[in-house]
């Protein structure tokens, strides 16, 4: 069955990038405090990865550390070990989802490459980290300095443009307070317009009762297709696994069950799972 193609569902509604971050800079430091976070709280780091496909930014670069081979949304994800910086290797826009660990550890003249090459290029770069003044230790020696100092950059806050996102452009039931991805909310807003509830994680996925053309379907696609052996070995971890990078807390249990719940009725086949999602929710 044909997916929805979901950052075009609100097109309409979506300003242009520098219309919405209030900048005409190239280069974009966004703070994103939940990249601060570590151990067992270490989760949600791509979180902020569908506020920018909302603009049509669909090349991310981050740690492999990151990467379970499951996408939420559909984005071309490179590994930041891999990435040299340089023009054959990677076109603009681009977000790159780091940490000052990582920059210290690897990824340093990579940010530096691309700063260049933004300046020089008239290029996109979105920096997401947990700070407003990443630094490149090699080339900033100075205490205090950081490339903000050193380039023309624009820093934002993850947490305002995703408030400005849930409250000008989708409107959703579900609050801020469960998630600040907005993949979810533009699940609860796309959902709210067809007459659904809404708000709550546990019923953007109640496969029962959600739309045939909702995003919410695409995640049990990835399941049948790419990774029916782990679903079916150890089902109920591998999918909250799964989740664990995109979501910061709440229902991800239920989230993982209501999944193989709908796997199991369709007996894991793609050809049951279309006509299972075409079906009347009345008749689910």
């Amino acid at each position: 069955m044909e997916q929805a193609d979901w950052p075009n569902l609100f097109t309409e509604d979506i300003p242009p990038f520098s219309d919405f971050i209030r900048s005409k800079a190239n280069t974009v430091v966004v703070r994103d405090p939940q990249l601060r976070k570590d151990g067992k709280h270490a989760r949600a780091q791509l979180r902020s990865v569908p506020l920018f496909r909302f603009f049509e930014m669909e090349t991310v670069i981050h740690t492999d550390l990151w990467d379970n081979d499951f996408k939420l949304i559909d984005y071309e994800s490179i590994a930041a070990d891999r990435a040299t910086g340089v023009s054959d290797d990677l076109e603009f826009p681009l977000v790159h989802v780091t940490t000052q660990d990582h920059i210290n550890d690897g990824e340093e003249e990579l940010v530096r490459a691309l700063l260049n090459r933004a300046a020089n290029e008239d290029g996109r770069y979105v920096l997401v980290t947990e700070t407003t003044s990443p630094k490149t230790p090699t080339y900033t020696r100075k205490p205090g300095r950081s490339i903000v100092d050193d380039f023309d950059v624009t820093v934002q806050d993850y947490e305002t443009l995703s408030t400005r996102l849930h409250e000008t452009v989708l409107d959703p039931e579900l609050p801020l307070a469960r998630t600040r991805n907005m993949y979810y909310h533009l699940l609860s807003a796309y959902h709210g317009r067809q007459g659904h509830s809404a708000s709550t994680l546990e019923e953007l996925f109640g496969y029962s009762k959600i739309p045939s053309q909702s995003p919410a379907w695409e995640p049990l696609y990835y399941f049948v297709e790419h990774d029916l052996e782990s679903v079916l070995t150890n089902y109920s971890e591998r999918i909250r696994e799964a989740l664990r990078s995109w979501t910061e807390r709440g229902e991800t249990q239920k989230i993982a069950n209501q999944m193989i719940d709908t796997l199991h009725v369709c007996e894991y086949n793609r050809a049951n799972l279309d006509e299972y999602r075409r079906r009347d929710p009345e008749l689910r």
